[in-house]
């Protein structure tokens, strides 16, 4: 499909409507091209990290049609109509480890030189200082043509922290996870997702330590150390919404 085809394509399925078998048909024909391009991609991402044999996981996921729709309905009713051409998280590969923040931004670098001397753009997004509702990682989009797959590079903490605040959201509602009050909880439902932030702010902190000479936590065996009673809080968490969303009416 050319873009024009896809924009063509997104406008008509961000209104309620617009969703016919036809349109629904054609989504997932793309989907199905956005699917090879992420097989390819793997398989750089895959090689790389098989080279540094540094103790991280690869992942990779494509977004469902029902996941689409809502992204761009949600866009179209705050006025901002998105363009499903130029939507960059349709694929996605996960990187994820027990890695520091500097080999974070050294495997940044290192996945971004390995699409480039195929030819292909990179653009970087860094979301550890200014999170998105707690949420910090690297995010790497990588232009395949027209079509994009990002890749979002997280240490184990931050990996740890989006699972557990992804189950919330489940239960207290997806909105939550762009700011949004939640559907249901309340006040009580608010401080969960304050403490969330909360963890998520010391998590960061802690890996900030260790290169900034503070105290005792200098190194890389140390600041890892230092994170395990927040990400044994944060594995307790889990359990318990686990637990709360396992007892929830289907």
């Amino acid at each position: 499909m050319s873009k024009s085809a896809i924009q063509k394509l997104g406008k008509r399925l961000e209104v309620p409507d617009g969703a016919t078998d036809e349109a629904l048909q054609l989504l997932e024909d793309l989907l199905i091209d956005y699917d090879e391009l992420l097989s390819a991609a793997r398989g750089v991402i895959d090689n790389l990290c098989d080279a540094l044999e540094w103790p991280i996981g690869v992942t990779h996921r494509l977004k469902t049609t029902d996941t689409l729709i809502q992204k761009l309905r949600r866009a179209k009713e705050k006025g901002q109509s998105t363009n499903l051409a130029r939507v960059q998280d349709i694929a996605g590969i996960r990187v994820s480890g027990g890695i520091t923040l500097v080999e974070q931004d050294d495997l940044r670098d290192m996945i971004i030189d390995a699409f480039e001397r195929q030819g292909h753009k990179c653009t970087a997004k860094d979301r550890r200082e200014d999170p998105m509702v707690g949420y910090r990682a690297v995010h790497v989009v990588v232009a395949l043509g027209d079509r994009y797959v990002e890749v979002q590079i997280r240490t184990t903490g931050q990996d740890l922290w989006a699972n557990v605040f992804e189950r919330i959201a489940d239960i207290f509602g997806r909105e939550i996870r762009y700011g949004k009050d939640p559907e249901v909880g309340g006040e009580a439902a608010k401080d969960v997702i304050a403490s969330m932030e909360g963890i998520s702010e010391r998590l960061y902190g802690l890996e900030k330590m260790a290169y900034e000479g503070v105290g005792t936590h200098g190194g890389r065996e140390a600041t890892l150390e230092a994170q395990k009673p927040l990400l044994d809080a944060l594995r307790s968490v889990l359990e318990q919404i686990e637990t709360i969303k396992g007892g929830l009416p289907r």
